[in-house]
C-alpha cells in the first residue's frame, strides 16, 4: 500500500505518459529499485560509520590507558 502526494502522484503520472506506461509500472520498474539500491547504500554507510566508531573508541580506551601510564611523572629517589 502506498500514499503519494498529490503533487508527486501528478509528475508520476506525466513522467508514465511520456514513458508510454502506467503510474503503477513506472513505480515498478524505476522507484522501487532506486529506492532499494538508496537504502542499501545508506545503510552500508552507517555501518561502516558504526564499525570505524567501535574500532576507535576500542582503540582510543586501551591507548588512553598507556597514556595515563606514560604521562605519570617519574619519582626521583633520594640518594
Amino acid at each position: 500500500m502506498q500514499v503519494l502526494d498529490r503533487g508527486i502522484f501528478l509528475r508520476l503520472k506525466h513522467l508514465s505518459r511520456k514513458r508510454g506506461v502506467t503510474v503503477q509500472e513506472l513505480i515498478r520498474v524505476l522507484v522501487i529499485p532506486d529506492w532499494m539500491r538508496r537504502f542499501e547504500e545508506e545503510s552500508n554507510r552507517l555501518e561502516s560509520l558504526r564499525r570505524h566508531r567501535r574500532a576507535r573508541v576500542a582503540r582510543g580506551t586501551s591507548g588512553l590507558a598507556m597514556a595515563r601510564v606514560r604521562a605519570a611523572p617519574k619519582r626521583e629517589t633520594a640518594a
